[in-house]
């Protein structure tokens, strides 16, 4: 039995007793988050991994050309693929009839997934006709491009040029990105200052802007103008596509930004360059930690606070390049979590209007949506609970379509196969693998043989009880990759987490930030914490 489920099964006086002696013991808080992380990170067979998107079988591009996505596992045979059941059967298996609450998430936790994984899980947008979800456009790396953007390119257009600052705006007294498109000559268009530049950089001639032209005009080529008046310029082209996201930019500019005025207060020669360089630094750092003690924390069942010790994963073997595997993309498909609608004071927004929803956002102030989604319960991540206009409305994302044949485009082995991958006993009915007897049954119809259901349904068939928020293997997965991406980035490295890469202050704001609702009460004025967790009272049993 591992240390989290021996903790977990004492007794809740001694289990509060261990959690405060752990939290007041730094060494012993160490030693237990190293063997809790290293149970996830292990799971799996470590990087680098033999096999990704460039081909079947191992060769020197698919070892080193990370513009293809990697892969944990082998692609199986066309004609198995073939064989896997009707897509729209299977598509009407995740759509929600009845709305089922998360146990204890709330929806301020889907939004933070969302935002986060966005900046890393970028497989490259290509046609339907043309698709094949080898590409992808991500640097494989928790860098905060969320709001700094792909390359330096990008970064620089973001940055005000003055006091290490990001570029920003005041509406009604708070602080918002600036925004994407101005009014020149009566007409709405995208601001020059984040079009092409081929002054920039004279042997390039095809200097990219803030977007791509081709993802420009995929994420912003229907919106309404009275909509794309309130787009803002962040780093990511789908960066105001829903409300989570802007929410998020919104408030991890903040935070830069009122880094680098502590910075700039307490060093006042230094220069914009140095300034914003270790606001960034902090920054990132800051969501790593929260990544690490919050977020990991609230999705796996993991009983003690987690710690991160700069150098700990130099150490290990696990310690390599990142890669985001194809997989990893996968099985991040929440959608479950979005639940009908979200209220606010009294007012209920459905769930449809949670996109390209910037100008209600500004309308009623970041504290007040913030608030509402922190007291707004998450859906539960499974079959039968994705809001009907995410899966049957063919002018919606339509997620699942698109979920089931990125799985089977990749050739992707089944689910019982990840589950042996990952060091777990695979399943030997259906009754064992949904522990409902009515998916149970429909499952059956559809695939005959438990070994026969792919990954990406046999994730959300995984059943599951309170605590958990997903089944086992989902877990593991999202554990071992968060784990061995987040750890492996260098400023956690022990020679660089140094106050020459954070300044004195930025090195304290990352070691006293631990939860989002810390980066969320400095940044607001909704000031209490606890007011603003990733986590709802837990549902009677």
């Amino acid at each position: 039995m591992d240390i989290s489920s021996l903790i977990s099964r004492l007794p809740a006086p001694v289990r509060s007793g261990i959690l405060a002696a752990v939290s007041r013991n730094d060494m012993l808080q160490h030693a237990l988050s190293k063997l809790i992380i290293n149970k996830y990170a292990y799971s799996a067979p470590v990087r680098p991994r033999p096999y990704c998107m460039a081909g079947d079988f191992p060769s020197w591009p698919g070892l080193t050309d990370r513009r293809f996505s990697g892969r944990h596992m082998p692609g199986v045979d066309d004609t198995e693929v073939a064989g896997r059941p009707d897509v729209e059967k299977l598509v009407h298996l995740f759509v929600r009839k009845e709305f089922r609450p998360a146990t204890d998430t709330s929806l301020l936790f889907a939004l933070f997934a969302q935002w986060f994984t966005d900046g890393f899980l970028r497989t490259k947008w290509e046609p339907e006709d043309t698709r094949t979800f080898r590409y992808n456009e991500s640097n494989h790396e928790i860098d905060l491009c969320q709001i700094y953007g792909i390359s330096e390119i990008q970064t620089t257009m973001l940055r005000a040029g003055k006091d290490g600052l990001l570029r920003s705006q005041m509406i009604g007294g708070a602080e918002w990105p600036a925004f994407l498109f101005e009014r020149h000559e009566g007409k709405l268009r995208l601001d020059p200052r984040y079009d092409r530049q081929p002054e920039k950089d004279e042997d390039n001639p095809a200097t990219p802007g803030l977007y791509t032209p081709q993802n420009f005009r995929r994420v912003y080529g229907k919106w309404p103008e009275e909509e794309r008046e309130y787009a803002f310029a962040v780093g990511l082209e789908h960066g105001n596509s829903t409300f989570g996201h802007t929410v998020m930019n919104t408030l991890f500019l903040r935070e830069h930004n009122r880094t680098a005025r502590i910075l700039k207060e307490a060093h006042p020669d230094w220069s914009d360059e140095r300034l914003f360089q270790l606001a960034r630094n902090t920054t990132i750092a800051v969501l790593l930690n929260i990544v690490v003690s919050d977020y990991i924390v609230h999705i796996a069942p993991i009983p003690i606070p987690l710690a991160i010790k700069p150098g700990m994963a130099e150490r290990e073997r696990w310690y390599r390049t990142n890669w985001i595997p194809v997989e990893f993309s996968l099985l991040y498909r929440w959608h479950d979590l979005i639940p009908d609608k979200l209220t606010i004071k009294g007012e209920d927004i459905e769930a449809e209007r949670f996109r390209v929803a910037n100008r209600w956002i500004v309308e009623r102030g970041l504290d007040e949506v913030i608030l509402a989604a922190a007291q707004e319960r998450a859906g539960r991540i499974g079959l039968g609970n994705t809001a009907p206009f995410l899966v049957v409305d063919k002018k919606g994302p339509d997620v699942k379509r698109l979920s089931i044949a990125m799985d089977r485009a990749c050739r992707l082995p089944s689910f019982n196969a990840y589950r042996k991958h990952y060091g777990l006993k695979p399943y030997s009915s259906f009754e064992a693998l949904t522990r409902d007897p009515e998916s149970a049954a429909k499952l059956e119809e559809l695939y005959g043989d438990v070994d026969r259901v792919e990954l990406f349904v046999g994730l959300f068939a995984e059943g599951y009880e309170a605590p958990a928020m997903m089944g086992e293997l989902m877990v593991t997965m999202v554990a071992n990759d968060a784990f061995t991406q987040a750890l492996t980035n260098p400023l956690l490295a022990e020679a660089v987490h140094t106050e020459d890469a954070f300044g004195k202050e930025g090195l304290r704001i990352v070691k006293e930030t631990k939860t989002l609702a810390q980066v969320i009460a400095r940044n607001t004025a909704i000031g209490d914490p606890g007011r603003v967790s990733f986590e709802l009272a837990p549902l009677p049993v």
